[in-house]
């Protein structure tokens, strides 16, 4: 498959991209710096500089190859002022920067005709929020770990009406590892455990797979390990 990776300069987001690689396919990934990507030597993958902020730049990566993506994975996430998931927002980036990106993403997808779209979200997104155990659910609410989950929760809500085949991963406490085998559970979390967590190589791995099959298309499994 041809495949269009956003937010492939993050953690998760490179993890996607080696990922696909592996499985064969062929990926084409919008990235900040060229120069500064660690992948960039990779058979099968293309690089287009740009920013999901700007649709011309999202335009010039559906046309770095010679048919359109078939799926769009995007694991865009919130940038903090340090990488801890307690710091506040950078605000140097705009206040919404995920909502506005995956809007943008979501345009071009229609022009070029790409149908599937595979979104990294968040466990406590949506309907899974009664999932979460009461001091997560304090946490989410009253610190600076809202502004994420505020961001999930509207891409969800403007995303969805789109007319496209989305698939949000809901990705419980992310850690990091090897690829582990994954628990799915209902798209309400209904009967996760206290402390549920997923290495990002198995979110990779489970959102390459969305590409691959229908299994999940319009749902938004909670995933862990």
């Amino acid at each position: 498959m041809q495949l269009l990776v956003l937010g492939g300069s993050g953690r998760s987001g490179r993890l996607i991209i080696e990922e696909a690689l592996f499985k064969g396919h062929t990926v084409t990934a919008l990235v900040r710096s060229a120069a500064s990507f660690p992948l960039s030597e990779r058979t099968g993958l293309t690089l287009v500089e740009g920013t999901p902020m700007k649709q011309e730049d999202l335009k010039k990566a559906f046309a770095a190859s010679s048919t359109a993506p078939e799926a769009v994975l995007t694991a865009l996430a919130l940038k903090r002022v340090t990488d801890s998931p307690m710091s506040p927002p950078d605000p140097s980036v705009p206040p919404r920067f995920m909502e506005d990106s995956v809007a943008n993403i979501v345009a071009v997808m229609k022009e070029f005709g790409t149908k599937r779209f595979i979104i990294m979200s968040q466990w406590g997104a949506g309907d899974s929020f009664n999932s979460m155990n009461f001091l997560f659910r304090c946490m989410f609410s009253n610190t600076n770990m809202k502004h994420g989950l505020i961001g999930h929760n509207n891409i969800d809500k403007e995303t969805r009406p789109s007319g496209l085949d989305c698939v949000f991963v809901r990705a419980c406490v992310l850690a990091e590892g090897d690829a582990a085998p994954i628990k799915v559970w209902p798209d309400d979390g209904k009967g996760i455990n206290f402390l549920p967590k997923v290495t990002r190589a198995s979110v990779a791995k489970f959102m390459v797979e969305a590409c691959e099959k229908s299994d999940y298309v319009g749902k938004s499994p909670v995933i862990s390990n």
